[in-house]
C-alpha cells in the first residue's frame, strides 16, 4: 500500500483587471467579470460588482452601446491606517456592443448581493419558435 498522499492542486490568486488607459475618473477603474447567458428568449449578463450599492450603479444604452459605470464608496475611517491591503478600491467600467436581435427598449437591470443582473430580451423576430405541421 502506497502511503502517498494526494495533494490537491494550489489555489491561485485571481487578481481584478484594471484598465489600464482610463484617464477620466479619479482613481482606479476595473473591468467588472461578467458572466453572459442565453435563456430561452434574452440573454442574461451577470457583472460582479462586490462593494458597490445599487444607487451608485450607472447603466446607459446609446447607439446600440451598452455601458456599466459603478463607484464604490470608501467608508474607512481616516482614524485607521492599512498595514496590508489586498482588495483595491475603485469604480468598475464595461462595455457591450449589442446586436439589432436585443429589443434596447425592454432592457432591464436589477441588483442583489453585489452582483448585478441586465436582462437583454430579443426582437421578437429574432425569439425562436415552434412550427406546427399539417397535414396536407
Amino acid at each position: 500500500m502506497s502511503s502517498e498522499v494526494t495533494r490537491a492542486p494550489e489555489l491561485q490568486v485571481r487578481e481584478k483587471q484594471q484598465i489600464a488607459e482610463e484617464g477620466t475618473r479619479p482613481g482606479a477603474v476595473f473591468r467588472p467579470d461578467v458572466d453572459i447567458l442565453e435563456h430561452g428568449d434574452e440573454y442574461l449578463i451577470y457583472a460582479d460588482l462586490p462593494g458597490v450599492d445599487e444607487q451608485r450603479v450607472r447603466i446607459n444604452l446609446d447607439k446600440r452601446v451598452l455601458s456599466l459605470d459603478a463607484e464604490l464608496a470608501a467608508d474607512v475611517d481616516p482614524a485607521w491606517s492599512a498595514l496590508h491591503t489586498e482588495y483595491h478600491l475603485g469604480g468598475f467600467h464595461r462595455e457591450f456592443r449589442l446586436s439589432d436581435e436585443i429589443d434596447a427598449a425592454r432592457v432591464s437591470a436589477s441588483m442583489r448581493d453585489g452582483v448585478l443582473e441586465l436582462r437583454l430580451p430579443k426582437n421578437e423576430a429574432h425569439q425562436s419558435r415552434k412550427i406546427e405541421v399539417r397535414a396536407a
